[in-house]
């Protein structure tokens, strides 16, 4: 097979994953909202006793922890992925440096995520809700900090998985491993001579 297609594939899934996380973050507390105006009967009448402000709040709580424990686990699949991706330009193709520099940057990437961002927002995102009001806004101020570094470097991975696609995309020589073997069994080297 040759190289670029795995190259465009992991680039592909790597991209498209992070495109369809994107998706689903932004969209994921539009569900709480749906849900109080939905009006279904029977879970009116089970959340009669909490009122709607609580209702809301156990909804949004339970939302954030999906998305905490969903970009938890595709922050460790982009590890999985990148360690992968990395070591297949490393040892099976003959990219050059400022590829595996590229992809090289895309894992310290998604590593600052996992080790630094993420839990320092999932953190600040847990206590947000149940602190007072002065300290909520403190917490608040913190967490849109945190948010938009997360989505920064998200967006900077992006780029440089662009990037990296078309560098491999606009190689004129291949750099597959596989083409540059010479045949040895050529009509000219049929015997050896003693």
């Amino acid at each position: 097979m040759h190289y670029r297609r795995i190259v465009c594939f992991l680039l592909g899934v790597w991209l498209g994953g992070g495109i369809l996380m994107a998706w689903y973050g932004a969209r994921s507390f539009g569900t709480v909202e749906a849900i109080m105006n939905q009006s279904n009967p029977a879970f009116v009448v089970q959340t009669k006793d909490l009122g709607p402000a609580v209702t809301r709040m156990v909804l949004r709580h339970a939302v954030m922890e999906q998305n905490r424990w969903l970009f938890r686990n595709w922050e460790i699949m982009q590890i999985g992925l990148a360690v992968l991706f990395f070591c297949y330009l490393l040892f099976g193709t003959m990219e050059g440096k400022f590829s595996l520099a590229v992809m090289l940057s895309m894992l310290v990437l998604t590593l600052l995520q996992r080790v630094l961002i993420s839990p320092e927002l999932g953190n600040t995102g847990r206590t947000m809700e149940y602190i007072s009001s002065e300290l909520a806004a403190q917490e608040r101020a913190r967490f849109w900090v945190l948010h938009n570094a997360y989505l920064a470097l998200e967006a900077l991975k992006f780029g440089l998985g662009l990037i990296l696609g078309v560098i491999v995309m606009s190689r004129k020589r291949s750099g597959d491993p596989m083409n540059q073997f010479n045949m040895i069994d050529k009509a000219n080297h049929r015997h050896v001579n003693w």
